[in-house]
């Protein structure tokens, strides 16, 4: 009798979360031709093998410095380019619009309106009225370009917009974000859903530290906005602090709990909840990327299928992985396939 109300308990949580392994869950994955540059990898052969592997879902970047990079001329070619071949695989789109957008340095702001504006250390960037302006005529500009085309089933409004990132540490208001939010809703007459992402703390330590330092509340913030809330989720974080290496690691156990608890409130808002970001890459101490031939410590392919099971079976049934490129740079440049296959393994057995 102990016995199966010991299992009952294990999986009793999880089953008031969500369905256990919900046969209907969803692969997705992020692509940037950003981080194939910082790889020095062909973004359009990266591209290629990723969307080869028959994910479910897509998200792509409209990276405003790329896009407009010059003041009032457009060039769409790079990003018409992913969502055809998109396409041609039959793959749902998430469409990320704004200053921010996934990868390093997180804002995407062309150098012709960084020249015109001044933003400090810790700033709201939202609070630059030129900067407001410039980036709402970017956002119409994509979503007019893109509001016809089906493939895209969600609008991503910025990249966690509410939370401090970037070498400057800057953030987005809540009131600048409704106002895109009502924007693109006003173009957008098929009325796709927006979804709005935000960091995640599993590490009791960061967390805590995240609350000394932030002045809004990013997880009531955006679900007061958004049709669903993303959620980016990394256990394992490396950082360099006076010349010592220091790995932040959240347990299973904290990272389920805190993933529960942001799921009640969820429910509670009756907001659908997506990991956006599911780490699948390293985050070394120091390193914009890892290129070394060397195994990282942060990451490796069983911690990436560990964790998404665990995410899986807290009944979440849309999950993208993050740091495709990186597997692509793996296999092309050590011939290890270790991560890709492990990716490519998560897909079948959904």
């Amino acid at each position: 009798m102990r016995k199966y109300i010991f299992i009952l308990l294990i999986i009793a949580p999880a089953f008031f979360a969500g369905n256990v392994f919900p046969d209907n869950v969803r692969v997705g994955v992020t692509f940037s031709p950003v981080q194939c540059a910082y790889l020095d990898e062909p973004w359009k052969a990266a591209y290629k093998s990723i969307i080869d592997m028959d994910f479910d879902l897509i998200r792509l970047g409209a990276y405003w410095s790329k896009i407009e990079a010059k003041e009032g001329i457009y060039d769409f070619t790079g990003l018409d380019y992913q969502i055809k071949k998109a396409k041609e695989r039959s793959m749902a789109i998430v469409l990320s619009v704004g200053m921010k957008a996934p990868r390093w340095p997180e804002y995407f702001i062309p150098e012709w309106v960084l020249k015109k504006i001044k933003l400090s250390y810790g700033y709201d960037v939202s609070k630059s009225a030129y900067l407001r302006q410039g980036t709402l005529r970017f956002v119409k500009k994509v979503v007019e370009r893109y509001k016809d085309e089906k493939a895209i089933i969600c609008w991503q409004v910025e990249n966690e917009p509410l939370d401090r990132a970037g070498p400057d540490l800057w953030y987005i208001n809540k009131d600048f974000l409704k106002d895109e939010a009502a924007l693109i809703r006003e173009i957008d007459k098929k009325q796709r859903p927006l979804m709005i992402n935000i960091a995640t703390y599993p590490n009791r330590f960061l967390r805590y530290t995240n609350r000394f330092f932030s002045s809004n509340n990013p997880l009531k913030d955006a679900s007061a906005i958004c049709d669903i809330l993303g959620l980016n989720i990394y256990p394992t974080i490396g950082q360099k602090f006076f010349g010592m290496n220091i790995t932040f690691k959240a347990s299973p156990s904290q990272l389920e709990k805190y993933i529960r608890n942001i799921q009640a409130h969820s429910i509670k808002n009756n907001i659908p909840v997506w990991i956006t970001e599911l780490q699948a890459e390293p985050w070394e101490h120091g390193q914009l990327v890892h290129a070394n031939k060397a195994q990282p410590v942060t990451s490796s392919p069983s911690q990436i299928e560990a964790d998404f099971s665990r995410m899986r079976l807290l009944g979440i049934e849309t999950i993208f992985l993050w740091g495709a490129e990186y597997w692509f740079f793996r296999e092309t440049r050590f011939h290890d396939s270790s991560w890709v296959d492990t990716a490519r393994n998560l897909i079948e057995a959904k």
